[in-house]
């Protein structure tokens, strides 16, 4: 049986959101409600902790690599609010999955996935409680300095999968998220993964930065390749 949860710090966060998760399943409103109530029985500091902790796994999982793989795991592609909606629901699966995705992004290929895998509505808990235990606004008293301690804190255990922060198309996605590109092609039929574009946004910033680290990808692939194929040759010569 789990200890009861009286504070929160990076333990008790992971422990709040998996109890949510056991508890009420694939309800993300009694979810919520289920977080909700745990926040009430702590001071406001616990709130505003736990506004941290979430925000701070929120940015830590912002990487185009992942991005790339939920447009892919998506029905119909996943856009700048859905991918800030989606980080919310891979939180709220617990801390398990979340480590595994940014260590490798085909492993949400295993995971069940419900509510079109968005759970918006917990990013803004946190704030919600803080803000009835104290009539303030918990993005008001976060400074800068403070989220940036934070994000450096919970990313000593992240470890991240090499090409997590290469925004890919469908032919190199292959090659570094193969099962979950070989999902959608099933799922879609698609015959030519050169006919179909990962990154058709209206965000020509972002469009650019595909552009730039598309080349960076590519090299890095060719060199695993390489690798690969050193590996094999000494393999089969032993």
């Amino acid at each position: 049986m789990s200890r009861k949860i009286e504070e929160i710090n990076k333990d008790t966060f992971w422990q709040l959101i998996e109890e949510a998760k056991m508890q009420c399943g694939k309800d993300l409103n009694a979810s919520l409600w289920w977080i909700k109530k745990g926040l009430l029985r702590m001071p406001p500091e616990h709130s505003l902790q736990f506004h941290r902790f979430l925000h701070a796994y929120y940015e830590a999982a912002s990487r185009y690599g992942l991005w790339t793989a939920v447009n892919l795991i998506k029905e119909e592609g996943c856009t700048y609010e859905e991918f800030v909606n989606f980080k919310a629901w891979l939180v709220g699966q617990g801390k398990e999955v979340y480590m595994a995705a940014l260590a490798n992004p085909d492993s949400l290929v295993a995971v069940e996935k419900y509510e079109n895998c968005e759970f918006e509505l917990l990013s803004y808990v946190g704030n919600e409680i803080y803000k009835e235990q104290t009539g303030r606004s918990a993005y008001d008293d976060c400074t800068q300095e403070m989220d940036q301690e934070m994000l450096q804190e919970v990313s000593k255990d992240i470890k991240y999968h090499p090409m997590i922060d290469y925004p890919l198309e469908l032919p190199d996605e292959l090659l570094a998220y193969p099962q979950i590109s070989a999902q959608f092609m099933k799922e879609t039929h698609l015959l030519n993964p050169k006919s179909y574009s990962t990154w058709d946004i209206p965000f020509p910033e972002i469009k650019e930065q595909v552009k730039k680290r598309a080349i960076e990808a590519k090299k890095y692939i060719r060199s695993q390749q390489k690798k690969d194929k050193i590996r094999k040759q000494e393999e089969q010569s032993r």
